[in-house]
């Protein structure tokens, strides 16, 4: 059954799954309202939130806990809106849009003042009507080009654009030949001085 933030149709869903919707739209009421004690109500005592885009990972309510006071410190005006919804059995997935803005660090970026916009995904798996993982997926090239800190698509598709990457990647390739060639040009030079 799919469900959407507006819907309230749960006809063709087990009671367990109608629990299993309403902790995840119980846990974006309380993401949106900044409640971390009533989206820790939502967890499992043995949550693991795994921000894959950051390559971060987040187990247990006290970890969690202390990467959501620094979201909520570095966008205060956070707020997630759910667009989407399916649940099948202890399975949920769920999409949302965020928005807000960047005013303090985050991960180490210093805040800049940027409003960001994006789509996000969580895979969600629930254990007795709460959440046991969430896997959550964005896209963090647009959060940096909507924060000013990576060009906007058009440029970078730009016949200008494309030669800028090219030359990247092939500068990259290139590394190691000129590495070997420093380190073999080096080993030449010391073989060919006069011996005293």
């Amino acid at each position: 059954m799919t469900l959407t933030a507006g819907g309230t149709d749960t006809a063709g869903l087990t009671k367990a799954e109608e629990r299993n919707s309403e902790t995840v739209r119980q846990m974006v009421a309380y993401l949106s309202s900044h409640n971390v004690a009533g989206m820790l109500s939502c967890f499992d005592d043995d949550m693991e939130w795994l921000d894959v885009p950051m390559e971060a990972s987040y187990r247990g309510k006290a970890e969690i806990s202390v990467f959501l006071d620094s979201l909520f410190d570095a966008f205060p005006d956070l707020d997630y809106q759910l667009t989407h919804m399916v649940t099948r059995g202890d399975s949920v997935v769920a999409q949302f849009r965020m928005r807000g803005t960047h005013q303090n660090t985050f991960y180490g970026l210093p805040g800049t003042q940027a409003t960001v916009e994006i789509p996000c995904l969580s895979m969600i798996s629930m254990r007795d009507g709460k959440m046991l993982t969430d896997h959550c997926y964005f896209d963090n090239a647009m959060i940096l080009r909507q924060m000013g800190l990576m060009p906007p698509l058009d440029v970078t598709l730009s016949p200008p654009g494309r030669a800028v990457l090219w030359a990247a990647v092939k500068s990259k390739q290139m590394a190691p030949l000129f590495g070997a060639l420093a380190v073999g040009w080096f080993a030449l030079s010391r073989l060919r001085r006069p011996r005293k």
